[in-house]
């Protein structure tokens, strides 16, 4: 089987559709799947790196029509609309991965503006007309009724990476895969006497909810008292407003920022920090990060609607998206009962082998093979 995989984005891009592309190409190459990756990213200083399979980056129109004449099934990691003119005149079978809202509303997330945007298509259509005009919402409209009818019309099957966005965007030959996550380094970061009672690990960025965050570290600060401290893994464009929000609590003594890490370093930050909290106010469609740190044995407090709270499971506690009280509420809980620590850690050991890359690669290959099959 010959798989051409395409990711908009690709190392040495850092984030979660790299990370899953990097593991399935991987998982294909070591199952002796032949998989050639197509990406708009650039190589550092120009310079290709040797992964184990072919890496094709912003290919010209011939040689887009020749990858796609190579592949036996076209995989794309997104709703992309990318080679689609070569794909659907050569008749070859694909699959588009949903790993976002790109076939539900305009901007693909349903947030906008540091605020939550519609996320079904008319409405969506209506907001940004009234946002940025009518010229630029017909536009981009048009282009969401396309990737809408290639995911209903012409997608041999549509992939949902959790039961969170099967429901939430329900689309016919419809299955459900998780993303693969690479989760074995973090078991590392498993490790007694945290430094810090409360920890977040992921881009600072307003949808990610960061200072919802800091304003429950200073309510737990307000009604415990001194003593817990709060360390924030990560970098992006909300870090000054967060560090903002901090200085304005008089709570800087308390939180530590780590910048961005990765590698061994990442693996060490997370093995100071003690409780995790993704307190996303979007709506995640998966939880990569909540695989990664309980992989790591953390317990963890997730916003409720996403795909979060549907990867923790029993290993943590949720609290309403956006919503400060609420989470100041879980993490005294949490800060206040070691013997509740410990279980939810000890639940979160137990459920990450489940999200092993391995099982979700096989079902990939089983899924594409089947499709190819089919045709």
């Amino acid at each position: 089987m010959k798989v051409l995989l395409y990711s908009h984005a690709f190392h040495p891009s850092l984030g979660g559709v790299e990370t899953v592309s990097m593991a399935l190409a991987q998982g294909f190459s070591a199952n002796g799947v032949a998989c050639k990756v197509v990406t708009q990213s650039e190589a550092v200083g120009g310079v290709a790196q040797d992964f184990g399979f072919e890496v094709i980056r912003r290919p010209g129109r011939a040689e887009a029509r020749a990858l796609v004449q190579w592949a036996d099934v076209v995989l794309f990691n997104g709703a992309s609309l990318a080679l689609q003119p070569w794909v659907l005149l050569q008749r070859k079978p694909f699959v588009w991965v949903h790993v976002g809202y790109q076939a539900a509303c305009i901007d693909g997330l349903g947030w906008v503006d540091n605020a939550p945007a519609p996320m079904t298509p008319l409405a969506s259509v209506r907001f940004h007309a009234r946002r940025s005009g009518w010229g630029f919402a017909l536009r981009e409209g048009l282009k969401l009724a396309l990737r809408r009818a290639v995911a209903e019309l012409a997608v041999h099957r549509n992939v949902a990476i959790t039961r969170w966005m099967d429901m939430a965007l329900p689309l016919p030959r419809q299955v459900q895969i998780y993303n693969p996550f690479p989760i074995a380094q973090f078991s590392g970061a498993d490790r007694p006497d945290p430094a810090f009672e409360f920890f977040y690990m992921g881009r600072m960025v307003q949808e990610k909810g960061v200072d919802v965050l800091v304003h429950a570290f200073a309510e737990v600060l307000r009604r415990h008292g001194p003593g817990p401290r709060l360390l924030l893994i990560g970098d992006g464009g909300a870090r000054a407003e967060v560090e903002r929000i901090v200085a304005e609590h008089g709570i800087g003594d308390a939180v530590v920022f780590a910048g961005k890490q990765s590698g061994p370093a990442l693996v060490d930050w997370v093995g100071r920090g003690g409780i995790g909290v993704l307190p996303s106010v979007w709506y995640e469609p998966m939880g990569g990060v909540a695989i990664e740190l309980m992989a790591a044995g953390k317990c963890l407090i997730v916003s409720a609607q996403g795909g979060l709270a549907e990867c923790v499971g029993e290993a943590g506690l949720v609290f309403p998206n956006g919503d400060a009280t609420a989470l100041a509420d879980r993490m005294l809980e949490l800060l206040n009962d070691p013997a509740r620590r410990n279980a939810l850690a000890a639940a979160a050991r137990e459920r990450a082998p489940q999200f092993l890359p391995e099982r979700f690669v096989a079902q990939y290959i089983a899924l594409l093979q089947d499709v190819i099959a089919r045709r």
